[in-house]
């Protein structure tokens, strides 16, 4: 007890206050900061879910365009990642001359256990996948391929384009070893065959 009491009587008051300010001030700081960075990992969280760059078919003749979509630093959760791709019989002042008819093919490869599904304007409930089917290569590389079997048609009097998104579910079920698939890309073609109306 007579420590203690030799301890507060020698203690600089002003000293005191400074570092206890000073500590006060540090804790503060740190819990802001660390608010700040859950705040931004899970604002990246959700817009990740719904943002997704976008890629624009313009078919204005009889041909087959492709584009790609890179799947990487993905991670099973219960959400899907969506892409959206747009297919459009104009561009600019380039416009197709004749009617015309597109199927749409996803060719990915098997490096991940996914999920696709595509649904076509603002339904989410319908997914327009008719058949999944899976190729080999000469190498030995294993291709799924998504046909959607509708023919979709574009009437050459008039400008239009048809919205589509692209969901790619990882399932929560390999969540346990997620570590299996870091590092790891899946790549996915998009596939527009556009022929002329007979």
């Amino acid at each position: 007890m007579e420590r203690i009491k030799k301890i507060f009587a020698n203690l600089n008051v002003k000293e005191f206050r400074k570092y206890a300010i000073f500590s006060i001030l540090l804790i503060v700081m740190i819990v802001v900061i660390a608010s700040l960075d859950l705040t931004k990992a899970r604002y990246e969280n959700e817009t990740n879910i719904r943002i997704k760059p976008t890629l624009a078919f313009f078919i204005v003749d009889v041909e087959s365009q492709t584009g790609q979509v890179k799947l990487e630093g993905m991670v099973p959760r219960a959400q899907p990642y969506l892409y959206a791709f747009t297919v459009s019989n104009f561009k600019d002042n380039k416009h197709a001359n004749v009617d015309l008819t597109y199927s749409i093919e996803i060719i990915t490869t098997t490096n991940m256990p996914l999920i696709f599904k595509i649904y076509k304007g603002n339904n989410t409930t319908s997914d327009e996948i008719d058949s999944d089917t899976t190729t080999t290569n000469t190498d030995g590389v294993y291709f799924r391929h998504l046909l959607i079997n509708d023919v979709n048609t574009m009437d050459y009097d008039e400008n239009h384009t048809d919205t589509y998104t692209l969901s790619v579910e990882f399932p929560l079920q390999y969540k346990m070893n997620a570590d299996d698939y870091a590092g790891i890309i899946d790549l996915v073609d998009i596939k527009i065959n556009a022929e002329q109306v007979v």
